[in-house]
């Protein structure tokens, strides 16, 4: 049984993530100790919990030690079916990080229909529309295919939102290549509150936004939107397209900022990665290592940072593909350029 170290590298979430993965895909067992051993709560939370219990339900698959805040758990995964389900965190949880683990494993089973309900914007993790607008888009160049809905908004504390991820059997899946640099042909602003919050809060948004970007020599195509949901909440998002080329940011209002400032923290990085002749944003860069690593031939992309996370994934990745090649150039805090020669997995 393979037996991975949860405090290595960045010690995160992202470690178990990927290996319930890897694990439905592979029908490898794996052990997995010291679970987010240095993190301020250690052990299991709601949403990782979630993350074991939905691989485990979509391959019946043997778990031990999936209680909230477990330092270790033993996962014998099952066959993955093809199927709905349905997913309840029970918090605000990040419903995209219980998307990402389980796309891969449903798509290749057959595909089918996955109803996740908890956080849908909510602070470090990916939200919806970074996931339906950055990373689907990239995924789908590489043969993936579906579609990604959000059906109610989920903002912190309460959650309460819902996706819908509609996943189509996966035939094959070829690396691609994202040459630097990114000069989008296209650049649309995202500016939303709940229905509870001024409206001022999401123009002022939107404003700050398109000031930035036309300072930049840049010209954005806004939208604003006011949606319901159980919490208040705002938040400013900003991507790029570039033929199969994405790069995006996306931040979060909270009680007491300014809504100028979430503009601000949305923008100033978006503008930063095309500063740094980048052809990914840092956190794409590290979301599709896997599919890459699963892939027939070489994907290749420079990202503004190598991040812990890049680089923990990547080690997560190699103990179970070992004859994956991934090549990271480049020191943890600068750009980097990273190839993946994929093991044809598909």
């Amino acid at each position: 049984m393979l037996v991975l170290d949860g405090s290595y590298g960045e010690g995160g979430g992202q470690i178990l993530r990927t290996a319930l993965t890897l694990s439905l895909l592979t029908g490898r067992p794996f052990r997995l100790i010291n679970i987010r051993a240095g993190r301020p709560r250690p052990g299991l939370r709601p949403q990782h919990l979630a993350c074991v219990r939905g691989a485990a339900r979509l391959a019946g698959a043997e778990v031990e030690g999936d209680g909230r805040g477990s330092l270790e758990i033993t996962f014998r995964p099952g066959r993955p079916r093809p199927g709905a389900y349905t997913l309840d965190i029970g918090t605000a949880g990040a419903t995209g990080l219980l998307f990402q683990t389980l796309y891969l494993p449903l798509s290749a089973a057959g595909g089918g229909r996955l109803i996740l309900r908890g956080g849908t914007h909510v602070p470090h993790s990916p939200c919806f529309h970074y996931l339906s607008e950055v990373f689907w888009p990239v995924a789908e160049a590489m043969g993936l295919s579906g579609t990604l809905r959000i059906r109610r908004y989920g903002f912190y504390p309460a959650g309460g939102g819902e996706i819908l991820a509609e996943l189509e059997p996966v035939k094959a899946l070829v690396g691609v290549t994202l040459a630097p640099p990114f000069r989008p042909r296209l650049t649309r602003v995202l500016s939303v509150t709940s229905r509870d919050l001024p409206a001022h809060i999401r123009r002022r948004q939107a404003r700050r936004a398109e000031k930035l970007l036309e300072e930049a020599g840049i010209r954005g195509e806004v939208m604003i939107e006011a949606v319901e949901s159980p919490s208040p909440g705002t938040f400013v998002g900003v991507w790029g397209l570039e033929e199969t080329k994405r790069l995006g940011h996306f931040a979060l209002g909270a009680r007491g900022k300014p809504a100028e400032r979430v503009a601000e923290e949305a923008v100033e990085p978006y503008l930063e990665d095309m500063e740094r002749e980048a052809s990914v944003d840092e956190h794409l860069a590290d979301q599709i290592l896997l599919p890459a690593a699963l892939a027939t031939g070489k994907t290749r992309f420079r990202t503004p940072r190598v991040t812990g996370h890049l680089l923990t994934n990547a080690w997560v990745i190699s103990r179970f593909l070992p004859e994956a090649g991934i090549e990271i150039h480049g020191e943890e805090g600068h750009p980097g350029e990273v190839e993946v020669f994929g093991v044809g997995f598909f």
